[in-house]
This record gives C-alpha cells, structure tokens and sequence, in this order.
C-alpha cells in the first residue's frame, strides 16, 4: 500500500566529520551516511545514495523514507560545526509527483564540517 508524501523535502543537511583518517559524510535529513578518503569524495558518494533513496521512494510509492531524519544529537553538532558553501543537488522528479512527463528539481543542500570527532554513526 503506498501513502501520500507528507512532507515535501524542500532542502538537505550535510554534516561532514572526520574519524580515523576518513570524511564522514551524512545527510540528515534522511539519515543516509557514506565515507570517503577527503570531502569530495564522501559528498560525491553521498550525493549517489541520496538521489537514489529519493528515486526509490517515489517510484515505489513509499514516501515514509523521505521523512526518516537522523537523530537530535547531529543536529545538535550543526550548531557547533562550521558552515560551508551551500550546493544545489538536481533531482529528478518522476511523473507520480507532478502532472508532468520528468522534472527536475534543485535542492538547496546546506553544508556544514564538525571541528571535532563525532561519535561513530
């Protein structure tokens, strides 16, 4: 049984750390978590998992996941974490949202980089 999105993703929170020589990289909104060897790498990484999650629920009709945020205490470490350029990801919109063949959506995505070791995910 699919269900209706109740809340529309209008922008996404990145929060980069760095544990035992790695980037961490993890969106929060949907608590979707990658690594890799420097920041670009992770957020790459990060990028093809997210747009993937939203592709998935939308073609499957299970809109829950786009509303599975991580847990307070990294959004707590956004206050404490260093803000840096914010992106647009392009996302495709598949026909089941709007009454239209695709469109393409571009989401804010706010960046910020933890000065300190967050604890393991």
């Amino acid at each position: 049984m699919s269900s209706q999105p109740g809340t529309i993703l209008t922008a996404l929170h990145y929060l980069f750390s760095h544990r035992l020589g790695k980037t961490i990289a993890h969106c929060l909104d949907l608590d979707l978590v990658t690594s890799g060897e420097n920041l670009v790498e992770a957020e790459s990484r990060l990028n093809a998992v997210v747009l993937q999650q939203i592709r998935a629920c939308y073609t499957g009709g299970n809109f829950e996941q786009l509303c599975f945020k991580a847990t307070g205490e990294y959004w707590n470490a956004l206050s404490n974490a260093r803000e840096i350029e914010m992106m647009h990801l392009q996302v495709e919109v598949p026909p089941v949202v709007l009454p239209v063949n695709r469109s393409i959506v571009s989401l804010p995505v706010y960046r910020h980089e933890a000065q300190e070791e967050l604890q393991a995910v």
